[in-house]
């Protein structure tokens, strides 16, 4: 008797291993809170994102990195990684902000301001312990940039 009743648990258990209730929860956890984009004539510049990062499962999880993709008026510019540390306990949301730092061709100082169609798109890892999940992001907006040329690199 005691081994049909351990026999009845065993699916349900096993299901609890898909850390989920539903199968896009992981996708839709990371909403885009906040995009901002600088440069300054010498060409430096940063690029600010604020998430909106939620665990929708029912284990405490580790942040452990965001990775990202820039586009500008549809030509990816830029990619990068920054690793990040934060517990992020079952079912909870938390603010994350992370920076990137960038880099344009220099510009006078009275260089034009122009609207650019921005569109950042990453993830932000999450670990379970051993496992590692990836929670994907993506925001589009229209941002006046001021003292920004596209850098013009050399062929190899």
């Amino acid at each position: 008797m005691h081994r049909r009743a351990f026999l009845l648990l065993l699916p349900g258990v096993a299901g609890c291993a898909g850390m989920t209730l539903r199968p896009d929860a992981l996708d839709e956890a990371v909403r885009v809170a906040d995009l901002g984009l600088s440069f300054s004539p010498s060409g430096a510049g940063e690029l600010s994102v604020t998430l909106d990062v939620g665990n929708p499962t029912f284990w405490d999880a580790e942040l452990t990195g965001v990775d990202y993709e820039l586009t500008l008026d549809g030509q990816r510019y830029a990619v990068g990684t920054r690793g990040v540390q934060g517990h992020l306990a079952s079912d909870a949301r938390r603010t994350l902000a992370v920076s990137f730092p960038l880099r344009c061709e220099p510009t006078p100082a009275e260089g034009r301001t122009r609207a650019w169609r921005v569109e950042v798109s990453g993830t932000v890892a999450l670990a379970f312990g051993e496992r590692l999940r990836l929670l994907p992001f993506r925001a589009e907006r229209y941002l006046r940039l001021a003292h920004f040329r596209p850098l013009h690199l050399e062929p190899d």
